[in-house]
């Protein structure tokens, strides 16, 4: 499984027993610092939102601000240069762009380290590359001062703390203020940061929602169908009226047996739990309830019905974005932050959001709430004075929508790099080559709509406000449990290969019963009773 499918997983939850906290559910070297009650003691940074920029479509609760354009007057918030003093800065960094020319090369790059006052070694590894790279590096001696770490690293919290700065003296509660755009970003990015009993990495913020189950709303027009269905059934109903094989047209191409997809929204549909359910202290496991034997049977039934490209098992990734910019298939859950890369990659075509409804058709729609961070930003052990460098740096990095140093790291020089056109950026042919050095996956500002299209961002904020009040949570996020840590990725593999038999039609949904029961006896009661206890602790 690739590195961004676990990813992907483990934000839908449907890998059952997978990590519920980047950090706190991770492997036991960790040791006895990393419990619940200890980081439950922890004082998150104080929330201070930017109120530089006023948002055209306003901020909620789970709801994301919408911008048009960039405002006319841009700020610098920044007047000196953070990186001033701190020499070479080494970085290690997935990326999932081609890798940018070397800094000899790029001048945006020059442009950047000028801007900081540091040089900025950018080590940007390919994501088919990462995972071994990482590994590497983490296990030999000499660590680059800042790496973004994945959350299926082994042992995390131990790895943490064993080679990367305690960030807690520098940023819980209000010591974060220090530096501004670290404290703009909001409580629920920071949370999966906790190990240890304290703060032990750098989020890159992301959004609540989450996943989105998105739906080529041209293709759903053209044919006259129900764009909203209300049940299951009309849901499935939208599917066959979507798929015509002899054309070459199918509406799904992932069934999620890899993390998300299909299952994913089933699940939610059918009133699946999000990983866990929590009732009076008491633990249920997604996979245990008759919902999501009846999810599992759904989309079995979907498969048989022909409603799945027929190299759904084997495609890739990208191989299913592609499939849905040309218009193969018509539906593919993805990361919220898709929806714009869907519209930038494939022109001309008109993308929505589908809210799975009630199965039976009783009811609001529901959608699983998402992790708040895509990974961890680890930062090397040194002193006072090189770690506050190094927050400095990433404070810049952070800067959010409506300054000139977010402009200058989305699209550098004005005139070389980007044309502005009624408040909106765009890359020329030599941005589109340089400016892609990948600081989104070091840290970032709070995520926002747009700036862009009117019609687009009034589409996308309609949908998160319709999915807003209906997001479930994972109460397992911020408890630790020791059996879950060393043998999580075990149990989830022999659910994952059960799954994939029975949705590939080589064994009944009904054997589903006794994976389960066999879940239970290796790990997944004992799993349960810890994430009561730790409950418990809060």
């Amino acid at each position: 499984m690739s590195r961004r499918a676990l990813l992907r997983g483990m934000g839908a939850m449907t890998l059952a027993a997978a990590s519920t906290s980047f950090l706190s559910a991770c492997g036991g070297g960790g040791g006895a610092a990393n419990t619940a009650a200890a980081n439950a003691r922890v004082k998150l940074p104080t929330h201070v939102p930017y109120a530089g920029v006023t948002p055209d479509l306003p901020a909620g609760e789970h709801l994301l601000p919408g911008f048009y354009r960039y405002p006319e007057n841009l700020v610098t918030a920044i007047k000196d240069k953070p990186g001033a003093g701190a020499g070479k800065v080494s970085i290690l960094v997935d990326t999932f762009t081609p890798v940018p020319p070397p800094l000899s090369g790029n001048a945006y790059w020059q442009a950047l380290n000028d801007r900081i006052g540091a040089d900025l070694a950018f080590n940007m590894v390919p994501d088919s590359d990462y995972s071994t790279k990482v590994t590497a590096t983490i296990a030999g001696g000499d660590l680059p001062d800042m790496v973004m770490l994945p959350s299926w690293t082994p042992d995390l919290p131990g790895v943490l703390r064993a080679k990367f700065a305690d960030l807690t003296p520098y940023l819980s509660g209000d010591a974060v203020k220090e530096y501004p755009f670290l404290a703009n970003i909001p409580e629920f990015c920071w949370r999966p940061m906790i190990a240890n009993g304290g703060i032990h990495g750098l989020p890159t913020p992301r959004a609540s929602i989450g996943e989105i189950m998105f739906v080529r709303d041209d293709l759903v027009a053209a044919r006259s169908l129900n764009p909203k269905p209300a049940n299951h059934a009309e849901f499935v109903e939208l599917c066959q009226g979507l798929t015509d094989a002899k054309a070459g047209r199918w509406a799904l191409g992932d069934t999620g047996l890899g993390g998300g997809g299909a299952l994913l929204f089933l699940l939610e549909s059918f009133g699946v739990p999000n990983g866990w359910a929590e009732k009076n202290g008491k633990f249920t496991n997604a996979v245990e309830t008759e919902e999501y034997t009846e999810a599992l049977a759904a989309l079995v039934a979907m498969v048989e019905k022909g409603l799945f490209h027929p190299d759904t098992f084997s495609a890739t990734f990208q191989q299913g974005r592609d499939w849905f910019g040309t218009g193969k298939i018509a539906m593919k859950v993805d990361g919220y932050a898709a929806w714009d890369i869907l519209l930038g990659t494939y022109p001309g075509i008109d993308v929505g959001g589908l809210l799975a409804p009630a199965q039976d058709g009783g009811g609001d729609g529901r959608h699983f709430t998402g992790k708040g961070s895509f990974a961890v930003t680890g930062i090397k052990k040194g002193d006072e004075k090189r770690v506050r460098q190094l927050l400095a740096i990433a404070n810049w990095m952070a800067a959010p929508f409506g300054t000139t140093e977010h402009l200058f790291r989305k699209f550098g020089v004005d005139g070389v790099d980007h044309t502005m056109s009624a408040g909106l950026p765009a890359l020329t042919g030599t941005g589109e080559t340089n400016v892609k050095i990948p600081m989104q996956y070091l840290v970032d500002q709070p995520a926002i709509l747009g700036p862009g299209d009117r019609t687009v961002v009034d589409k996308q904020y309609a949908f998160h406000k319709e999915v807003a009040p209906l997001l479930v949570p994972d109460p397992t996020v911020g408890l630790y449990s020791p059996v879950n840590a060393s043998k999580g990725s075990v149990l989830s593999k022999a659910l994952n290969n059960a799954r994939s038999e029975i949705v590939r039609g080589n064994q009944p949904v009904s054997g589903w019963a006794d994976v389960v029961r066999q879940w239970k006896q290796n790990g997944g009661d004992q799993v349960r009773g810890e994430f009561e206890k730790a409950h418990a602790q809060q």
